[in-house]
């Protein structure tokens, strides 16, 4: 056959594309903090029930309600009249013991005298001793109820054991107050220790061995951060201080501790709060 060729037309050429464009970045390794999330409640870090150690009437409160108090602060008075009185009678008992005891050395040393020039008799001495022991007894004694009638009189001012945030007074000026042992006494008001704070929560057994192993390991204790209802950043920071000793075996969980500072007082025993726990990694 006949080949055709179509005059004045040549076949089109291709253009090469253009090299791609590459980026390039160096990996990145850093230290992160992995998190793991708990829900717990504040807790004051030490909390005390103010109780009266002598009964009486309540004659004073010296401190506004929901104050913060410092420790030794004055915050009840209770009529001390009856127990001055105790403490004045208890001295005059013990100065009536030293004089016993003075007459009776007294009588001692000249009866030891005479007994080497043979005026008296060796049983005699020995009576004058005994009496001489005795009145030390006796002197001892009447010390021994100075003290304890004192101790009554400055019991009668009841001051903050612990510095921290107040209650309010549960018993007003007038009213007879009693001592007990234990909670036996009449509650006067509570006080809790608000800087440091506690933050309590129920953790997993895996968060168990996890402090176990970091404790091993020599490891800080682990951060924390909280935040509250009504936040969306983890403000509050602080570091978990404590585990129980013993797993809940009906639910396998331990109880677990981070202390915060608080030296505001905004945070407040009883308050929630969603806590994660720092746990570490690298990526």
């Amino acid at each position: 056959g006949a080949a055709f060729v179509h005059a004045g037309r040549e076949a089109p050429v291709l253009a090469a594309p253009p090299p791609p464009t590459v980026t390039v970045a160096n990996p990145l390794v850093r230290q992160v903090n992995e998190w793991d999330d708990y829900i717990g409640r504040f807790e004051a870090s030490r909390s005390v029930e103010v109780r009266p150690r002598v009964s009486g009437a309540v004659v004073g409160v010296h401190f506004a309600d929901g104050a913060f108090v410092r420790q030794g602060q004055l915050l009840f008075t209770i009529d001390p009249r009856p127990f001055t009185a105790a403490l004045a009678e208890a001295q005059a008992g013990l100065a009536s013991a030293r004089s016993e005891l003075a007459l009776a050395r007294a009588d001692l040393a000249r009866a030891e005298r005479l007994l080497d020039v043979e005026a008296v008799s060796r049983s005699d001495v020995d009576r004058l001793r005994a009496r001489v022991q005795a009145g030390e007894a006796a002197l001892a004694a009447a010390q021994a109820r100075v003290r304890a009638r004192a101790l009554d009189v400055e019991f009668t001012r009841v001051r903050a054991p612990i510095s921290g945030r107040i209650s309010d007074r549960r018993v007003d000026p007038g009213n007879l107050v009693a001592a007990g042992e234990g909670t036996g006494g009449t509650l006067l008001t509570t006080i809790n220790a608000l800087d440091p704070i506690y933050f309590t929560f129920e953790g997993s057994e895996a968060l168990f061995l996890k402090t176990k192993r970091a404790q091993a390991s020599g490891a800080r204790p682990s951060p924390v951060e909280i935040r509250l209802q009504d936040e969306t950043d983890y403000r509050w920071r602080g570091q978990l201080d404590f585990t129980d000793n013993g797993l809940d075996p009906r639910s396998g969980t331990i109880r677990g501790r981070a202390v915060l500072r608080n030296p505001d007082l905004f945070l407040t025993p009883g308050m929630f709060g969603n806590m994660r726990l720092s746990s570490g990694g690298t990526t």
